[in-house]
Order: structure tokens, then C-alpha cells, then sequence
């Protein structure tokens, strides 16, 4: 997984922009343009999540992101139109994370791609599964065998695998959210849980996966 952070601590945040889209702030008007055009990216889309220096929280989903010195550009097409990009002046950012989204949870992105959903499982496969011995091949395993299954549940959106794969999905977004507010035994009982579930999750979408192919279980399985 691809996983940028970049800080920058704000010079003078009380200098303000005007209000992007989604309440973001952009540049004003009588300071130096911020193009995006001259901007530089990798065209790739990613999960970017902006606090600003006010504590304001911005998440964006499948999008594209671009950087110039002094500004971020975040649009939700590659061509970066004005109508589709939210702009970020670096000074007036505390934090930008930014993960690739082509390394992110493909089955949960296929079943269930809403964006608290996604953040809750990936918080716990960063922080409890990706740096334990057990969880760290499980979380490779997944990635290499998960692309082509999240393809045919994505053809198959109301199909039983579908159905099943996105109850374990939401059932598991649930107990991590669960699991960061938990603390000590309790903590490690569902952390054990949502290993279990993550498990059994691969394993039905992997059977699903294989049925599909073999053309058993018809357009519904």
C-alpha cells in the first residue's frame, strides 16, 4: 500500500480564502493564481482526508489530487475542472493524508463503498492487522487474491454472495468503530472477532468468486 502523509504547520491561518464545494477553503482573489494545470500529480485516483488548521475534517473518496508549492488540488475528475476541484492553500492545512486507492479494500469497495464503512476497515487494517504477525500476511493475502473477486461482486451487486459479503462488511465497520472506543480485554475480544469475520468475509466472496466463474449459481449467486 501507498501511503503519503504530509504536514504543514500554517504560517498565518487568520489570512482566509473564500468557500469551496464541500466548505473547503480556496485561494482569494488578490493573491497569485494557484493552477492546477501547472500542478503536479500521478493521474491516479486515492482516499484523501484534509484537516485545516481551524480543526475542519474533509474526506474525499476516489478522487485525484494534485500539488503545486503553495496549494493542494483535490477534483473528482482527472481533468481537474473548476467545477469539480476543491483547492487547499498549504499554509491553512494542519494535515493531509493521502492512501492510493488502487491499494485499498477492494471487496469492501465493491460491496459497500460508503466512505465511513471504508474508513472504519481501513483504520483497522492499518493499525491492528497490518503491524501483527498474524494479521500482516493475512492483509497480503488479501490483496493479491481480492482484485478479480471485488470485480464479480461488483458485476453481481443484488446476488447472494453480494448480499452476504456486504452484512459481514457492515457488521464489521460496526465493531471496529466499536473497537477504537474499547479498551483492554474487551478490545482484544473483538479485535479477534473482526479477524474471524474479516476471514470468513474472504472466504464467501471467495466461494462466490469461483461459482461465478464456473457459471454455477446463475446471475444471482
Amino acid at each position: 500500500m501507498t501511503d503519503d502523509r504530509i504536514t504543514d504547520v500554517p504560517d498565518d491561518p487568520s489570512d482566509a480564502g473564500g468557500v469551496g464545494p464541500d466548505g473547503a477553503e480556496e485561494v482569494d482573489a488578490g493573491e497569485p493564481t494557484h493552477d492546477p494545470s501547472e500542478a503536479v500529480g500521478d493521474g491516479r485516483q486515492k482516499y484523501v482526508e484534509v484537516v485545516t488548521a481551524t480543526g475542519e475534517r474533509h474526506e474525499h473518496g476516489d478522487s485525484y489530487i494534485r500539488q503545486s508549492e503553495g496549494a493542494i488540488f483535490v477534483s473528482t475528475e482527472p481533468g481537474f475542472a473548476p467545477e469539480d476541484t476543491v483547492t487547499y492553500r498549504k499554509p491553512e492545512l494542519s494535515r493531509v493524508t493521502i492512501e492510493q486507492h488502487h491499494s485499498s479494500c477492494f471487496i469492501t469497495t465493491a460491496v459497500a463503498g460508503e466512505e465511513r464503512t471504508l474508513a472504519a476497515l481501513r483504520g483497522f487494517r492499518d493499525k491492528a492487522m497490518a503491524p501483527s504477525p498474524l494479521g500482516r500476511p493475512l492483509v497480503g493475502l488479501y490483496e493479491q487474491i481480492s482484485p478479480p473477486i471485488a470485480g464479480t461482486l461488483a458485476e453481481r451487486p443484488d446476488g447472494a454472495t453480494a448480499r452476504v459479503v456486504r452484512a459481514l462488511v457492515r457488521s464489521c465497520a460496526g465493531l471496529a468503530r466499536r473497537r477504537e472506543a474499547t479498551s483492554g480485554h474487551g478490545r482484544v475480544a473483538l479485535s479477534a472477532l473482526l479477524v474471524a469475520l474479516y476471514v470468513v468475509g474472504v472466504v464467501v466472496a471467495a466461494a462466490g468468486h469461483v461459482a461465478a466463474t464456473l457459471g454455477v449459481g446463475g446471475p444471482n449467486g
